[in-house]
C-alpha cells in the first residue's frame, strides 16, 4: 500500500498542465481574498499545503476533451471545487475531532471548533457568490448541489458509523456521496465550461464518479498500512468508527461471534479516540483481522473495476487527452 501512495505523490500529474496549473494559481490567491484579517489568516493556514490538486486538475482535463484552451469559466470552476473541498475539509475535521490534516495541525486544533465552522461556512458562501457575480447559475447549480451530495453523504457516514447494520450498500452510497460526488462534478464542470453536448457532460461527470471511487477506496486501503505517508494516520478510519470497505469485507464473512467481538472492539477504539487516547496493540490487532479476511484483495479487485468502467466511458467518448487516461490509470489501476 505505501508503494501505491509513493507513485501517486511521485507522479507528475501537472506536467501535461504546467502553464494552466500555474495560471489557476494565481487566479485562485485571488478569488480566495477574505474581507478581513482574522479570515485571511485561517486561510492562509487552510491553503498552507497544496496537496495534488487532483480536483482542479480533473476539471481541465474534461474540458479539454472538448476543447484545448481553457475559458475564463474553466479557471473559475476548478477554484470553487477546490474552495468547496477545502471548506469540507474543515467541517470534517470538527466533525471527527480531527487535530491533524496532512500531517499539520487541523484548523479546529489551531483555532477551535467555532472559528473552524464559521471559517468553512464563510469559504462556501465565498464561492456561492463567486458563482453568481458570474452571471452562471448552471455552474452555482452544480457546486450547491454536490454541497448538498456531499452533507447528506455526512450525515449517512455518521449514522452508519460503529453501526452493526453497515453494509457495502450503505458505504457504496456514502462515497458516492462525497469523494464520488465531488470528483464527478469536477468533470462535470469541466465538460460544461467547454460548451459540451449534455450527453456528452453527463457521462464525462460518470467517470468522475468511478475514479472517486476508486480513489476514496485506496484512500481507506492506506488506513491500514502502518507505514503509510503524506500525512495519513494509521487506524484513524477506526477510531472514528468508520467501516471502510476491507472491514464490511471481513464482517460480511466472519462468524456471529467474530463480528460480535469486532463491534466491542471497535466501540472501544473508538470511545479511547474521543478521550484523546489510543491502544495501539488492539488497533493492530482489529487491522490485523481484516487483513487476513482478504478484505484488502477484495477492495483492490474494486477499485479496479471501477477504473475500469472509468476507462471504458473515457474511450466511448472517442476523445483522447493523454493526461486524463494516465490520471485515470494512476488513481485507480495500480495495486496498493
Amino acid at each position: 500500500m505505501r508503494r501505491y501512495w509513493k507513485r501517486i505523490m511521485a507522479y507528475d500529474f501537472h506536467k501535461y498542465l504546467a502553464s494552466e496549473m500555474a495560471l489557476f494559481e494565481e487566479k485562485f490567491k485571488s478569488l480566495v481574498e477574505g474581507d478581513f484579517e482574522y479570515i485571511n489568516h485561517i486561510r492562509d493556514q487552510v491553503f498552507r499545503s497544496k496537496g495534488k490538486q487532483l480536483r482542479p486538475m480533473l476539471v481541465f482535463y474534461a474540458h479539454k476533451l472538448f476543447r484545448e484552451e481553457l475559458a475564463e469559466q474553466a479557471y473559475l470552476a476548478a477554484s470553487l471545487v477546490e474552495i468547496v473541498h477545502a471548506a469540507s475539509l474543515v467541517h470534517d475535521d470538527v466533525v471527527d475531532m480531527a487535530d491533524m490534516r496532512r500531517g499539520n495541525a487541523s484548523i479546529r486544533a489551531m483555532f477551535g471548533n467555532k472559528a473552524a465552522v464559521l471559517a468553512g461556512d464563510y469559504m462556501l458562501t465565498n464561492a456561492f457568490l463567486k458563482a453568481y457575480d458570474e452571471s452562471d447559475s448552471q455552474l452555482l447549480v452544480m457546486l450547491v448541489d454536490v454541497i448538498r451530495q456531499m452533507s447528506a453523504g455526512e450525515l449517512l457516514q455518521l449514522q452508519y458509523a460503529n453501526n452493526t447494520q453497515a453494509t457495502e450498500q450503505a458505504y457504496t452510497r456514502i462515497v458516492g456521496g462525497k469523494t464520488a460526488a465531488l470528483f464527478g462534478c469536477c468533470c462535470q464542470c469541466g465538460a460544461y465550461t467547454a460548451r459540451a453536448s449534455a450527453e456528452d457532460t453527463e457521462t464525462v461527470k460518470e467517470i468522475g464518479r468511478k475514479i472517486g471511487f476508486a480513489f476514496q477506496i485506496k484512500d481507506d486501503l492506506l488506513d491500514l498500512d502502518k507505514d503509510a505517508v503524506a500525512g495519513k494516520t494509521y487506524g484513524n478510519d477506526l477510531k472514528e468508527g468508520k467501516l471502510t470497505l476491507p472491514a464490511l469485507y471481513y464482517l460480511q464473512h466472519c462468524g456471529q461471534e467474530e463480528k460480535k467481538a469486532f463491534f466491542e472492539d471497535l466501540n472501544r477504539i473508538s470511545e479511547l479516540h474521543a478521550e484523546g487516547a489510543e491502544d495501539v496493540s488492539l488497533l493492530e490487532a482489529m487491522t490485523g483481522r481484516i487483513l487476513a479476511s482478504g478484505g484488502v484483495a477484495y477492495a483492490r479487485q474494486k477499485a479496479r473495476e471501477y477504473t475500469s468502467q472509468a476507462l471504458e466511458l473515457y474511450r466511448g467518448l472517442d476523445r483522447f487527452n493523454e493526461g486524463f487516461e494516465q490520471l485515470i490509470l494512476e488513481i485507480g489501476e495500480n495495486p496498493a
